[in-house]
């Protein structure tokens, strides 16, 4: 038996997120599929993370084991003949038994991606978030340090029965603008169910003086839960992981 990590890229528009759910189009379960017709084994794999429905991937990973001589470097062609077009492998190496993809992550990053205009934009609007008025920059990078470090993100998750800590180590964020289009980077060692969505939405809210940094220093410091906070869950299809570090 081997072990495997695979790196892959999927457009996740048209997908009820990463993890499996029954009666669902998933991402792991177009794989496991896949992985099936490839190997003739029931394969289970183990995903670097959830991701939400709609939610893209630039560079995500996941590891599986198989009893397979097939070369390592052949992973990728092979799988790809068996996956969507939305969904493809790009890398594969063989890993150490103990190596888990979620698990041994070092960090994480994800990209939040806007435009500013007061018109849609269609080759913008599918994969980024429209704001209609100016944003005050320097308030949303003052706004971006407060998140830097570790805190209880309670306030920044959408309430779940999943029983985590919500205690989260956020190492940077970046705010990169050029022109009317700018991405935010998240990077931390994992994040919350919708806590990045929720985050980019309190940017944008204080860069829009809708909320105060004050604010934003209370929800970090204190006992407090989503319902105290103002900022919107922003949609997931300008969400898009940008790789992981291991």
């Amino acid at each position: 038996m081997r072990k495997f990590c695979v790196e892959i890229q999927f457009n996740g528009k048209n997908y009820y997120g990463f993890q499996f759910l029954s009666g669902k189009k998933t991402i792991q379960g177009e794989l496991e599929k896949a992985l099936f017709k490839l190997f003739g084994q029931e394969i289970s794999i183990n995903g670097c993370g959830r991701t939400d429905a709609g939610v893209s991937a630039e560079s995500y990973y996941f590891d599986f084991s198989a009893d397979t001589k097939l070369p390592t470097n052949r992973i990728p062609f092979k799988l790809n003949r068996f996956l969507p077009k939305d969904i493809q492998a790009q890398s594969a190496k063989e890993v150490d038994a103990k190596f888990n993809a979620r698990y041994s992550a070092k960090s994480k990053t994800y990209a939040y991606r806007f435009y500013i205009s007061k018109h849609i934009m269609p080759l913008y609007n599918p994969t980024r978030y429209r704001i209609e008025k100016q944003l005050d920059f320097s308030a949303m990078q003052s706004a971006a340090e407060l998140f830097i470090g570790k805190h209880d993100f309670n306030a920044f998750k959408t309430p779940c029965k999943d029983g985590v800590s919500t205690v989260r180590n956020i190492f940077k964020i970046d705010i990169v603008k050029s022109g009317n289009t700018f991405d935010v980077y998240f990077c931390g060692d994992g994040f919350l169910y919708n806590q990045i969505r929720i985050m980019a939405g309190a940017l944008i809210s204080v860069g829009l003086n809708e909320m105060s940094l004050e604010e934003i220093k209370v929800l970090l410091s204190s006992m407090k839960n989503r319902a105290d906070n103002k900022a919107v869950t922003l949609p997931p299809n300008a969400l898009v992981l940008k790789g992981v570090e291991y």
